[in-house]
């Protein structure tokens, strides 16, 4: 599976981004404290999947290209958003089934689903690379909003028979 980040956006899901009147050598650094953090993430390292951050460069005075950090490929946008960018990026996949598009922007989703990708939004993409690795089914612990019922003995249902059948007392 491919990935494809909508860098910024994620960047703030995650609560990397500096404030708005950072200075550029102090945001390059919250950039690159991020990528160091993904590059980092356990589905990084199994080496099965991978993973292409796109940042918005638009207004950039020169073209920062892209490159390789820690084994995730980055690109800047270049007079064009990144979302302008990644729409292209889609367009041109010849695997797009095999593409996951990663943004909470309605606009990528839409391109996403219409250009026959895969799309998840941040928090789910988060989840997922917070995600330990599977457990026995023993082990395993019941997925939030998921009651489990129980799975009471004879003598405990004889209890829960007795309980229930006895009249309220007023």
């Amino acid at each position: 599976m491919t990935f494809l980040i909508d860098g910024y956006n994620l960047l703030h899901a995650v609560g990397f981004a500096p404030g708005p009147n950072t200075a550029r050598k102090a945001f390059d650094a919250a950039r690159t404290r991020f990528l160091d953090w993904l590059a980092t993430s356990a589905p990084l390292r199994n080496g099965k999947d991978d993973y292409h951050v796109v940042f918005d460069a638009q207004n950039a005075p020169v073209n920062l290209g892209g490159s390789n950090h820690r084994g995730i490929r980055v690109t800047f946008s270049y007079r064009q958003t990144a979302d302008d960018l990644i729409e292209t990026l889609i367009a041109n996949s010849d695997r797009r089934t095999d593409v996951c598009v990663v943004t909470n922007d309605g606009r990528l989703r839409e391109a996403a689903l219409h250009g026959g990708c895969q799309w998840m939004n941040c928090n789910e993409f988060l989840d997922r690379l917070l995600d330990k690795p599977a457990t026995s089914a023993k082990t395993a612990k019941p997925k939030p909003g998921v009651v489990e019922k129980p799975n009471p003995t004879a003598e405990e249902l004889v209890e829960l028979l007795r309980a229930f059948q006895q009249p309220k007392l007023k």
